[in-house]
């Protein structure tokens, strides 16, 4: 049951986070990279607690909703960059753009959290040394997976034009 409830809310904050990435960047394309990334950042640091020897319990069946929405942050920063650049630009142009524009932001804030995680370890309370850790293991593979995965996929098969199909959808549907 409880590894059912683990899915369940993985999938409702997967979604919840798709819909924020698509609302931001207004690309189905950069949603899709945004998924993609999220989702190897729920199973790299879900394997890295298993290689701890974490079992699933109550508490981490809750760190998990968490876990993913943390996740989502640095790539929503990305493909909003990304998306920003303006007119009909190379996915090379737009993805160094989005990394020179944000990569610094994104570092910063990835410092600062991991920093937050280490004052968290020591404390007694169970849950906060368990969120610490959780907290730790994702923005490690969140910062990997939107500074290796999303970029790379940005800049070999992004789009030239992110929000183009959204604009021609958006001008059928007012017409």
């Amino acid at each position: 049951q409880m590894l059912k409830t683990a899915y369940g809310a993985a999938a409702i904050a997967l979604v919840c986070a798709a819909v924020v990435v698509f609302i931001s960047s207004r690309s189905f394309v950069l949603t899709l990279f945004a998924v993609i990334s999220i989702c190897y950042v729920l199973v790299a640091a879900t394997a890295c607690l298993v290689g701890l020897g974490w079992e699933l319990g109550f508490l981490e069946s809750i760190l998990f909703a968490i876990l993913i929405g943390i996740s989502c942050d640095f790539v929503i920063h990305f493909g909003h960059a990304y998306t920003m650049y303006p007119g009909s630009v190379d996915r090379h142009y737009r993805s160094q753009f989005a990394l020179t524009h944000m990569g610094p932001s994104i570092l910063a804030a990835a410092f600062t959290t991991f920093m937050a995680a280490v004052v968290m370890v020591f404390t007694e309370i169970t849950f906060f040394q368990k969120f610490a850790v959780i907290l730790f293991m994702t923005i490690v593979h969140s910062t990997l997976a939107s500074f290796v995965v999303f970029i790379a996929l940005c800049d070999c098969i992004g789009p030239s034009e992110p929000t183009k199909t959204y604009d021609r959808i958006r001008a059928k549907l007012s017409y």
